[in-house]
């Protein structure tokens, strides 16, 4: 990631006017997205202001740059594999009831990415992290060990693969939760996924683990997920004297992913203003504002928002 340098989005309708298989060109109407953006007019020059960032855009200034620019952008599709999360979540709740009578494993139809380690690189990349908690889950194990852990492992297990499914990786455990990791090329296309697939982890939560965990006399679960959008690097740790060692991802967008679910309360999923200034209207049109202490993740007056 280039220092000082800054990430911003605009989102348009498009209308292709033409388009060459041959030649693998496309030519394209683009508009501001009426969703996002008012149109002013000042002094006989037009304006967009943002709904939601509250920025003011004038795309005379910025026209003839962004037409440099798109000339040789890549374009990258989302690499989820699945396109309806209900009706993927009702159809592995019945294999999760056969799973928990029959005590086998049935493999999802659809194609999981295979699991990542988070890689040390010679630069800093930008990631999204999306944490996941069990809410209550101590006392919950203390009640009942050998019920929990039953209910541990099946809960891993399906979001686990939901992460999959939105070509993400499970980074760390946590005992009663656990974090995850997304590293899409297109930073649109990551920050859109992350916010799909925490209200999507919360889906199959609903309609896959809690239905079929009370199928069979077990407790359902509530979770509470955060994420957001920044920098990450990996750094090795080690204490020389006992010839310990270890690698640390280090990024204020992890840390900040834990202490916003730390916020939330049963089924709730918060998000950071640094994934929020990044998504697609859509995710933006179901997004709401809710208190929290900046000052907890080292940044006063820091926004979080709560994604229905």
């Amino acid at each position: 990631m280039t220092k000082g340098y800054t990430r911003a989005r605009m989102d348009f309708t498009v209308r292709i006017i033409r388009a060459d298989d041959v030649s693998r060109t496309v030519e394209v109407e683009l508009n501001p997205d009426e969703r996002r953006y008012t149109k002013i007019t000042k002094d006989e020059e037009v304006f967009y202001l943002d709904k939601y960032l509250k920025t003011l855009v004038s795309l005379e200034e910025k026209k003839s740059a962004m037409m440099n620019q798109m000339q040789q952008l890549p374009i990258f599709g989302s690499p989820r594999e699945v396109d309806s999360v209900p009706k993927y979540a009702a159809k592995r709740r019945s294999a999760v009831v056969g799973e928990l009578a029959s005590g086998q494993y049935v493999t999802p139809e659809e194609n999981a990415s295979t699991h990542r380690d988070f890689q040390s690189q010679s630069e800093i990349r930008e990631i999204s992290c999306v944490s996941v908690d069990i809410c209550g889950a101590t006392a919950r194990r203390i009640r009942d060990s050998t019920a929990f852990d039953k209910a541990y492992e099946i809960f891993l297990r399906e979001l686990g693969t939901v992460v999959g499914l939105f070509d993400g990786s499970i980074l760390k455990l946590k005992g009663d939760g656990f974090v995850a990791w997304l590293d899409t090329p297109g930073f649109t296309v990551l920050c859109d996924n992350t916010v799909d697939l925490g209200i999507s982890l919360l889906v199959v939560l609903r309609d896959t683990v809690n239905p079929a965990l009370e199928k069979m006399g077990l407790d359902p679960i509530s979770i509470r997920v955060g994420a957001d959008h920044g920098p990450a690097e990996v750094r090795e740790f080690c204490v020389p004297a006992t010839g310990f060692v270890q690698k640390e991802v280090l990024s204020d967008a992890l840390n900040r992913a834990v202490k916003i679910e730390e916020s939330c309360d049963s089924d709730q999923f918060r998000i950071g203003r640094s994934l929020y200034e990044l998504m697609h209207v859509q995710w933006l049109e179901r997004a709401t504002e809710v208190p929290f202490d900046g000052q907890s993740v080292g940044i006063d007056h820091y926004k979080m928002y709560e994604v229905q």
